[in-house]
């Protein structure tokens, strides 16, 4: 079912501070934080010529995500950038000068790394992502999860050397009993989603995706790029970052794949949100039509029907 964007903001410009956090010149700073990091290499996008062929169009591609950081996870990018900023930041404010992350691994930045906390709540990915990122740079992660997650992904969490606490309840009690605990605590929350007067993290989350974008849409392919909708958040982070259109856009078909920043070309190509048949999150909160928008404000993206994995099977926050 084709749905058209009627959003009365569609199209709208950036606003400054989103305009900041995704463009080009944040790309770069991200794929340089990056190249410090030893385990990160890019993930390869595959060529599906027979089922191009069958459906009619000259190419399609898709972004295979499980091998970043050997996480195994989509969302691989985006806590582990944000801890990674947060941590030179804070650096930065105690040694009293810019700290660059070719400093990572330098004792001086491991002893300010060890008296960190950050903490999110996660059904799966995210908190994995956060984890990978704390491990990296030497701090603490306490990651909380409802109680239905499974063994399995708290598992994988912990073995990244994070504490995990099981929440009794669904997703949004998770999120509840992390914010509760981080302030009480002193701990730093990396959450994904924003709300008002916080907003700068999720931004850094969504930063770290502009990587995934950036090596999908850099070959020369389609200029129909088709973005997995999923959550709200995630629409809003590839939705606005797609305004800015790549020069050489390429379809990526990825199921948590995100637009990059790139520079305007002479033409925008057209660009279309897929999602499954089931997906039941637009019949909650009013979610259709934050569905079609491709909304203005990326700090307006608090995903307020979250727990998506208790109507979809195997989703994973």
């Amino acid at each position: 079912m084709l749905e058209p964007n009627i959003h009365a903001m569609r199209g709208a410009p950036l606003d400054a501070e989103d305009k900041g956090a995704l463009d080009a010149r944040a790309l770069a700073e991200v794929e340089a934080l990056l190249a410090h990091c030893p385990a990160h290499r890019p993930t390869p996008l595959f060529a599906l010529p027979a089922l191009a062929g069958a459906l009619g169009v000259a190419s399609l591609d898709v972004k295979h995500e499980a091998p970043r950081f050997g996480l195994g996870s989509f969302k691989a990018l985006g806590g582990v950038h944000a801890v990674i900023r947060l941590l030179l930041d804070e650096a930065g404010r105690r040694l009293g000068r810019e700290v660059s992350a070719a400093e990572l691994r330098d004792p001086a930045l491991r002893e300010i790394a060890a008296t960190l906390t950050v903490g999110c709540a996660t059904a799966g990915n995210h908190g994995r992502s956060v984890a990978a990122g704390a491990k990296l740079v030497g701090c603490r992660a306490v990651i909380f999860v409802p109680s239905g997650a499974s063994e399995a992904r708290i598992a994988a969490i912990a073995n990244l050397g994070a504490e995990v606490r099981r929440v009794a309840g669904n997703y949004d009690d998770a999120v509840a009993a992390a914010g509760g605990a981080c302030a009480a605590e002193g701990w730093t929350v990396v959450s994904d989603t924003s709300w008002p007067g916080y907003e700068r993290i999720p931004r850094l989350v969504m930063q770290g995706y502009t990587v995934m974008a950036a090596e999908a849409l850099r070959p020369a392919g389609s200029a129909h790029p088709y973005l997995p909708a999923g959550r709200r958040w995630r629409l809003r982070g590839r939705g606005r970052s797609a305004c800015l259109a790549p020069r050489h856009p390429a379809a990526a078909a990825n199921r948590g794949g995100r637009t990059g920043a790139r520079r305007l070309p002479l033409r925008k190509p057209p660009r279309q949100r897929l999602d499954p048949h089931r997906a039941r999150l637009a019949e909650r909160d009013g979610a259709a039509r934050m569905l079609r928008a491709l909304p203005h404000r990326l700090a307006d993206s608090r995903a307020h029907g979250i727990g998506l994995h208790d109507h979809q099977r195997g989703g994973r926050r």
